[in-house]
């Protein structure tokens, strides 16, 4: 079988492991002892005298039970089965039994390399800044196996199918676990979002409210009764309160050179929790709250004249890219159909580009439900840095797990019985009978 570019892809060195955890060593990290291992003197045992092993670069130094060329095989071995699970992805049961390795051994080995990956490489995996082309995130939920079947991971990415945040979703709590998963993104990237396009899963408008006018929430709806439909909305805060700016419309609005789209549009009043004071407002406070202008956009809505719901047409330009208004159009529909033009013309307006990424990740092997919640999260989080870049950060990885299964004692064993020698207890081997 051909490992093409093993050192590469993985990046592991086990020889020198942090020995408590959390424990980092740039010294550790640097080395990995190949090609730096010399011969440093002899351990002098019962049956004879064995070689010690240094390394010359950080001087560290091995068991007197190892030897060299053992060393160097048992981490090559170790790679190859590394490859073949995260990079070939090819179940852990066919691993196991190629390798000789009792399938419980070879589970406890992984699941003991990811842990130990995010232990030192967690930054690297989960907290890379990103480019946002277009201020754009896409945001949905997936799950690890088939659905129903596992936990629930929740995933953004932008508009270069690059994931930008992966959060483990509690059970009955999925807004805060949403909202979560999101602050996850490092806040420079985070702040250019315009864009966020998600499904009809009604917590993602957290995320729309927290930045108002600024964002524009586009909801492709999934459930067979609403199929195809979408809802592009924004928030504009009114002090305590909201104003919900929605257009409903289709996911093939912008698919072909339509001149003209006719839409339906409503602005709903949602609102917000007021803080009570006892007794009665003074002046002052009277005197201040009559000139603050969210009061007055308050009066307006509320008034008869304002119209809050109604149909609207616009003339689409495939040509310039630019949106003219026609009849009942309002230079906010405008401004909020504008940027939605630009990205899904030509296009359907849907969710595929996430999807596809959950299809990625899943086929690279972390389909089926992990025991362990938080292992399972780390697994999905593993494949989808492997989708991305193709290679497992550098890691040290503590302990010789299956050095017992990978490398075979060579020395043969003396046949024969123990027979007490002063302090010490020596072997008496037995002569091979003669016919």
């Amino acid at each position: 079988m051909n490992y093409l570019s093993l050192d590469e892809k993985i990046r592991i060195n086990f020889f020198f492991g942090p020995k408590k955890q959390n424990l980092k060593s740039e010294s550790q990290k640097i080395c990995a002892h190949l090609g730096t291992l010399t011969y440093n003197g002899y351990n002098n045992l019962e049956d004879g005298r064995v070689h010690r092993i240094r390394c010359s670069e950080c001087e560290k130094r091995f068991g007197k039970y190892i030897e060299m060329r053992n060393l160097l095989l048992y981490q090559e071995k170790i790679k190859m089965i590394l490859y073949e699970l995260f990079i070939l992805k090819y179940p852990l049961t066919g691993v196991a039994k190629q390798w000789g390795i009792p399938q419980d051994k070879l589970s406890k080995f992984k699941k003991s390399f990811v842990s130990q990956v995010f232990q030192q490489n967690s930054e690297v995996i989960e907290q890379k800044i990103k480019a946002l082309p277009r201020g754009v995130i896409l945001g949905d939920e997936t799950y690890l196996g088939s659905r129903g079947n596992s936990d629930t991971e929740i995933v953004f990415i932008n508009n270069e199918y690059e994931t930008l945040s992966i959060g483990l979703a509690d059970e009955g709590n999925l807004k805060e676990s949403i909202l979560e998963a999101f602050h996850k993104i490092p806040e420079a990237c985070r702040e250019s979002l315009k864009v966020l396009i998600t499904d009809g899963e009604p917590s993602y408008k957290s995320i729309a409210k927290i930045f108002g006018s600024k964002v524009i929430h586009v909801a492709q709806l999934h459930t067979q009764k609403q199929r195809g439909e979408v809802i592009i909305s924004k928030y504009e805060k009114l002090g305590p309160h909201f104003l919900h700016y929605k257009i409903y419309t289709h996911w093939k609005a912008f698919h072909r050179n339509k001149h003209e789209l006719k839409f339906k549009w409503e602005i709903k009043f949602i609102k917000g929790k007021i803080q009570k004071k006892r007794g009665r407002p003074r002046k002052v406070d009277t005197s201040q709250n009559k000139n603050e202008r969210w009061r007055q956009k308050l009066e307006k809505y509320q008034s008869d004249s304002f119209q809050k719901e109604g149909t609207a047409k616009i003339f689409v330009n495939f040509e310039t890219n630019k949106l003219s208004i026609r009849a009942g159009t309002k230079k906010w529909m405008i401004r909020m159909l504008t940027p939605i033009f630009k990205i899904f013309k030509g296009k359907h307006i849907t969710t595929n580009k996430i999807e596809s990424k959950h299809s990625q990740v899943k086929s690279n092997g972390a389909g089926r439900k992990q025991r362990d919640r938080e292992y399972g999260h780390k697994l999905y989080t593993l494949h989808t840095f492997l989708v991305e870049y193709g290679y497992i950060p550098f890691t040290n990885l503590a302990g010789r797990l299956l050095y017992s299964y990978l490398i075979k004692n060579s020395k043969k064993k003396k046949i024969g019985y123990r027979i007490p020698k002063g302090k010490r207890i020596s072997v008496q081997t037995v002569l091979s009978a003669y016919e």
